[in-house]
């Protein structure tokens, strides 16, 4: 019969013995203690893959609003300086802060003004064959409070808003009500609608 030595009293006794018939020692772990580690390895397991789940969701989130952000980092843009991110390249090339060319029964309420800003937008992802650019992602502030858009129908003023295909560009204005004596008068553009932090901003005044 094979033998092996108790930890406790060091008598030998039979191999496959659980306690020591001569001292009474418990040999072997408990099965509550082998219980208990697989809980808290199965545990330590879930935990470890929640974690490395959650690293890697923030990573794609992370790398998808740098996709959107300004290849140079900047947030703010003045007339003709260039706003490019992996998918598309914006750019307002002109500013009229009082248009007047309008019809006079659809002309702005008193103390306020019509202003015209031209884009041009440009389509240069390697990936998206299709990119829409809609007015409606453009809002103005005058002084920080929101302005109206306003709807001018003209060959003149022609609205930028299109399907653009790739390596394509879309040209054309968009108009806002703003008081007359407003002093800031900014665009701000989000390129990505679902992800926070890429809003960036165009001065017009």
């Amino acid at each position: 019969m094979k033998t092996k030595k108790c930890k406790h009293c060091q008598k030998e006794i039979a191999k496959n013995a659980k306690i020591c018939p001569n001292c009474g020692g418990m040999l072997g772990m408990p099965n509550w203690a082998k219980i208990l580690i697989i809980i808290s390895v199965i545990f330590f397991c879930i935990v470890g893959c929640v974690n490395g789940c959650s690293n890697a969701v923030d990573e794609v989130v992370e790398d998808t609003k740098n996709t959107y952000k300004d290849i140079n980092g900047k947030t703010s843009f003045k007339i003709n300086e260039t706003f490019q991110n992996k998918y598309e390249k914006i750019i307002m090339t002109e500013v009229n802060t009082n248009v007047t060319d309008y019809d006079e029964y659809l002309g702005p309420k008193d103390g306020n003004k019509i202003i015209a800003l031209k884009f041009e937008i440009e389509n240069i992802s390697e990936d998206r064959d299709e990119l829409y650019v809609s007015s409606l992602d453009f809002n103005a502030y005058a002084d920080d409070v929101a302005a109206d858009s306003y709807i001018y129908i003209s060959d003149k003023y022609k609205n930028f808003s299109a399907t653009v295909g790739k390596g394509k560009k879309t040209v054309g204005y968009v108009l806002y009500e703003v008081p007359i004596n407003a002093q800031k008068i900014t665009v701000e553009y989000n390129a990505d609608f679902w992800t926070e932090g890429n809003t960036i901003e165009f001065i017009v005044q």
